[in-house]
């Protein structure tokens, strides 16, 4: 080979050389853009995923409350529907017990013969009848006291009530028995409850009952009238020897504490009950009652004659202890 075609190999070989270099250096300054760019995506990827999980927490909370929004208004909605419902029912159950008729209360002025016969028992009919054993004892307080007085005079105090079959058969004696010591005005008629025991005992009634005496005085107290509605309200009076006396050991056991009839003759003798079985009673009108009294034989008149003349006898023994003195109510 000779020397200038040894120096155009070497002089095309440098240009060789440069322009690869030249290409080299072109790459190499692209290489920092591709990189910038590659920073920027993955910033750019970046920031699209913060954004993204951004949106995706603001969905799920919008759901959620969206969600919580609907639960609250079927909340409501069941609550309301209840409440409907119930004021629905309310509604019917007064609509039904307005419709429903009440049994009317049945009380009139007691037909003079029933009254002239109940207070016309002679008393020596009382005194010889026998009633038998007594369904519940007029006791006798141990030490009394004092008898109670109102008005100057011996009390005797009544409470019942005009539905109580009890009540019905213990008027009967009291009638007969105070007859003997004062006299009687606008006894009342009445029956007792037609759903209680022993349902429709004929009887009298108190409620506008006058009773004047010169020996004793007398208060009474219907409590309530044949259907069970409230009547006259009881009294102070009424409620103390009710609270004193209308417990044991004068009635059997504390559940019957303050239970009706109530009968207090001074404070010294005490009746918490019928004295005999309304029974005895059943199915007959107060006509029919009354018409019996004087006949000795009859069960209806040994019943209530034979209870009447043990009320007698415990007001005389009042009467014949009374004039020492005694406590006073007005």
């Amino acid at each position: 080979m000779n020397i200038e075609a040894l120096l155009s190999v070497i002089v095309d070989g440098r240009r060789h050389l440069a322009g690869n270099r030249r290409l080299r250096a072109d790459k190499e300054k692209q290489v920092p853009s591709n990189r910038r760019g590659t920073a920027d995506a993955a910033s750019a990827r970046s920031s699209r995923s913060v954004g993204a999980k951004a949106r995706l927490r603001q969905q799920i909370a919008a759901e959620r409350a969206a969600r919580r929004r609907a639960e609250i208004r079927r909340r409501l909605l069941l609550s309301g529907a209840a409440v409907v419902a119930v004021l629905a029912v309310a509604g019917a159950l007064v609509g039904v017990s307005l419709a429903k008729p009440h049994p009317s209360a049945r009380e009139s002025r007691a037909a003079s013969v029933v009254v002239r016969q109940a207070t016309a028992v002679p008393l020596g009919d009382l005194m010889r009848a026998r009633p038998g054993q007594a369904a519940t004892p007029l006791q006798k307080v141990a030490a009394p006291g004092p008898p109670l007085t109102i008005d100057g005079k011996p009390a005797i105090v009544f409470v019942g009530e005009e539905s109580c079959p009890f009540c019905a058969a213990e008027r009967w004696p009291l009638v007969v028995a105070l007859a003997h010591f004062g006299t009687w005005s606008n006894l009342g008629s009445t029956r007792s409850s037609a759903t209680d025991v022993y349902p429709n005992t004929a009887t009298f009634s108190f409620r506008a009952t006058q009773y004047r005496s010169a020996e004793i005085t007398l208060r009474t107290t219907e409590l309530a009238d044949n259907t069970g509605r409230p009547l006259q309200p009881e009294t102070p009076l009424d409620a103390r020897l009710i609270g004193a006396y209308d417990v044991p050991p004068f009635v059997n056991s504390a559940d019957q504490s303050g239970a009706v009839p109530f009968l207090d003759i001074a404070n010294h003798y005490i009746l918490a009950g019928a004295q005999y079985n309304p029974q005895i009673l059943a199915g007959l009108s107060a006509a029919q009652i009354a018409s019996q009294l004087r006949n000795p034989s009859s069960p209806v008149a040994r019943a209530i004659d034979g209870s009447a003349g043990i009320i007698i006898t415990a007001i005389n023994q009042v009467l014949h202890g009374a004039a020492t003195g005694g406590a006073s109510h007005s």
